[in-house]
């Protein structure tokens, strides 16, 4: 009874802390957005610095949650007997922290290099985003309803895969359009390819969370 119970206490612990990641990805991603829409109205780069910080300081926030985190599962892995999985969860989203500062640097680049980023490119960018914040919140609502709700997370788990075929089918489109585009200015398609490429990347990885989290799900219904 008494491992049972330290067990229910350190998946709680795991499970608070892998929404509190959800979270600050959402914020990541919130101010990176911030950064594109000033970005597009032209804003002076001073502005758009002070964004980035932001953006680098949320990013070094997650980083040390995942440390924390890590070292907290790994010492309690012989207590949680999926504690794996809630590992790759974590490594997962901070890779997409990592994907999200990549995105606000190569944002930062242009900007500092005077490369020109039509509306309509920006528009995406900020669209894919905000697709991708409602897959995170997808994730999270599933993580908070693992525990006592396991069947219910299969349904939510399944928009966060449909969000990354959205996604998948918004990437190739684009990304052809930007070909065709900016044939003739290297450097801002060179800009763009990477842009594109990091948030389709973000998109795979919280499918890969999502993979995690329905095993989870589908663990628990059969207990």
């Amino acid at each position: 009874m008494i491992e049972e119970r330290r067990e229910s206490l350190v998946e709680m612990t795991a499970i608070e802390h892998i929404v509190n990641m959800c979270r600050i990805v959402r914020d990541e991603m919130s101010e990176l957005n911030l950064m594109l829409k000033v970005y597009q109205e032209g804003k002076g780069g001073g502005d758009l610095g002070k964004i980035y910080e932001k953006v680098r300081n949320i990013k070094n926030k997650g980083e040390e949650l995942v440390v924390l985190i890590m070292e907290y599962l790994i010492k309690s892995s012989e207590v949680v007997f999926y504690s794996s999985s809630f590992i790759n969860i974590i490594r997962t989203l901070d890779r997409v922290l990592q994907q999200i500062d990549g995105v606000a640097y190569r944002v930062y680049l242009a900007h500092e290099n005077k490369v020109l980023l039509d509306k309509d490119v920006l528009d995406t960018f900020i669209n894919i985003i905000e697709i991708e914040k409602k897959q995170v919140q997808d994730l999270e609502d599933a993580f908070m309803k693992i525990r006592l709700s396991p069947k219910a997370v299969l349904g939510i788990i399944s928009s966060v895969f449909e969000t990354e075929e959205k996604i998948d089918t918004i990437y190739r489109k684009s990304l052809f359009e930007i070909y065709a585009r900016y044939s003739g200015y290297i450097t801002a398609l060179l800009i763009l390819k990477d842009i594109f490429e990091h948030l389709e990347e973000i998109s795979d990885f919280l499918k890969n969370v999502g993979e995690e989290v329905r095993y989870l799900a589908i663990a628990r219904s059969a207990t």
